[in-house]
């Protein structure tokens, strides 16, 4: 074994424990935010709310959950399991929410057009293992309007010009390969994803909305990557930017926030990739 070889495998033995160690950092501060009671999540924690949550312990932080004003039946609340997270420019720069259930399709609807969000990102698959892990709240090409209390969903061709009372082009980036507590096999997919979601939208003057199932781990990820392609498009890395300091300060954001350390690890591997930016496609 030569010296170059000796030490790769020392970088990599020094990565992993690297790795290792700043998981175990982000594991005890999420145990010491829930057991200090550091971000409350009071509003999700009602009995009411209680049914809209997908997993009981992927709950909104008060401080930054995204509240609903838009009200379109007797039934609505202002609530929804949905969070906003900083990007590189502006507060809002991202709404990471969990996969739709059955009763809180047309609540994400809601919180759609009211935020006007043009971008949803959707990074799981709607079975995964045999279960049930988004209901569908979008139309298929061909299929008739999905209705979702007073939104009628319709999949039109981009050429289509429709000019009712008032309609809304969603443009939705299904990612249907990336499974379930663990990583894809290439980053390529996920890079090019994101310069086309910012051909469309280049700002964050609104947000973007960005799921899986529970809203935290892929979400996360795909946050954290868009945020970190935009500070190398900018030119703008700070000295001392640090990936574990970025998922700790949106996990102060949306519970469990790149929720796994295969997703960190992962990450830390698309830092690399991301050094030349993703190419933006055309439209």
């Amino acid at each position: 074994m030569d010296q170059r070889e000796i030490l790769l495998q020392n970088l990599e033995r020094a990565q992993s424990k690297k790795l290792n160690q700043e998981a175990f950092k982000l594991k005890n501060q999420s145990t010491k935010y829930r057991s200090d009671n550091i971000y409350p999540t009071a509003t999700a924690e009602c009995p009411e709310n209680v049914k809209k949550n997908r997993y009981k312990d992927i709950l909104p932080y008060d401080h930054s959950r995204v509240e609903l004003s838009l009200i379109t039946s007797d039934t609505d609340s202002h609530y929804i399991n949905a969070n906003f997270i900083k990007g590189v420019y502006g507060p809002r720069a991202y709404i990471a929410t969990q996969g739709p259930l059955p009763t809180t399709v047309t609540d994400f609807w809601r919180m759609i057009w009211e935020y006007e969000v043009m971008i949803v990102v959707m990074a799981c698959m709607e079975f995964e293992m045999g279960k049930k892990k988004c209901e569908r709240y979008w139309a298929e090409v061909g299929d008739p309007s999905l209705q979702c209390g007073p939104f009628s969903i319709t999949c039109c061709p981009a050429s289509t010009s429709l000019l009712p009372q008032a309609v809304r082009t969603i443009h939705q980036f299904h990612y249907q390969n990336w499974p379930d507590h663990d990583i894809p096999s290439s980053i390529d997919p996920i890079l090019e994803l994101i310069g086309e979601v910012r051909c469309y939208q280049p700002d964050d003057s609104i947000p973007i909305c960005i799921h899986c199932s529970a809203g935290c781990g892929r979400t996360g990820v795909v946050c954290a990557i868009d945020y970190t392609w935009k500070l190398l498009k900018d030119g703008i890395v700070p000295v001392n930017f640090s990936i574990f300091s970025l998922i700790q300060e949106m996990r102060t954001q949306r519970p469990s926030i790149v929720q796994t350390k295969v997703n960190a690890g992962y990450w830390n591997t698309t830092r690399t990739e991301t050094s030349a930016p993703p190419q933006e496609g055309s439209q």
